[in-house]
């Protein structure tokens, strides 16, 4: 059985394999482990590993770890992946680029493959506070609540995260009393993506809501109430 983890994102690829190593051997508690480099490789012939078991153990769990970094090790395993992923031993490798060549001979035998690039994670953990604008004006609450709690996890301040809804209903309430964005005086991007959510709000809702938004303000600055408390209500009121 086979295990890739590959990536640009090395150390979060070494994480997940670190973690699945550690998952396997509390599932087979006697099972015996092997980390396996290009530099103590020979110690442990690859036949013995992919065949083998130990005296007192049912299997192996075998982590070869950058072992591709020596070409003649890398021809060896790659030259063996059949029979390796026929094996009763789990084997879980761990590189970071693989050419298109030996991934292809990889994703043929393995049994998972995760890829973990820089470009991907980087672009994952992006986070972008103007999704709040998009989920009021889609009126999706739970979509609004969960980037709610995202922000405050963030550690974006509350009244940072208030005044951009603030900003939101208020030019909603504009766009509402115009025609067009040179009349309600926004932008026109902002006046058209009002614009399209206005028939979801009623006019009396929306000075509702801007009502509710000044007052939590005033009465989170007097210490009376939590200000990410009051909008995360908010969020599940709209």
């Amino acid at each position: 059985m086979i295990y890739l983890m590959h990536g640009t994102a090395h150390e979060k690829a070494r994480t997940k394999a670190r973690e699945l190593t550690d998952t396997l051997q509390k599932k087979k508690p006697d099972a015996l482990f092997y980390r396996i480099t290009s530099l103590n490789f020979s110690e442990q012939p690859l036949e013995l590993l992919v065949s083998g078991q130990g005296l007192f153990s049912s299997k192996y769990i075998v982590l070869l770890d950058s072992v591709f970094d020596s070409k003649e090790i890398k021809e060896e395993v790659v030259g063996a992946l059949k029979e390796i992923a026929e094996s009763e031993n789990v084997f879980i490798f761990l590189e970071k680029e693989i050419d298109k060549k030996t991934l292809e001979k990889l994703d043929k035998y393995a049994t998972k493959v995760q890829v973990f690039n820089t470009e991907e994670i980087k672009k994952k953990n992006e986070f972008n506070p103007f999704a709040l604008s998009d989920a009021f004006l889609s009126r999706d609450k739970k979509r609004l609540w969960e980037i709610l709690l995202e922000t405050k996890k963030r550690g974006v301040a509350p009244e940072e995260t208030h005044g951009l809804l603030w900003w939101q209903v208020k030019a909603l309430a504009l766009a509402t009393e115009a025609k067009t964005a040179e009349e309600s005086d926004l932008s026109p991007f902002v006046f058209s993506k009002a614009k399209r959510a206005e028939k979801l709000f009623s006019k009396e809702e929306i000075n509702t809501m801007l009502f509710d938004l000044v007052t939590m303000y005033h009465e989170a600055h007097r210490g009376n109430v939590d200000l990410w408390v009051e909008l995360e209500k908010w969020g599940l009121r709209i």
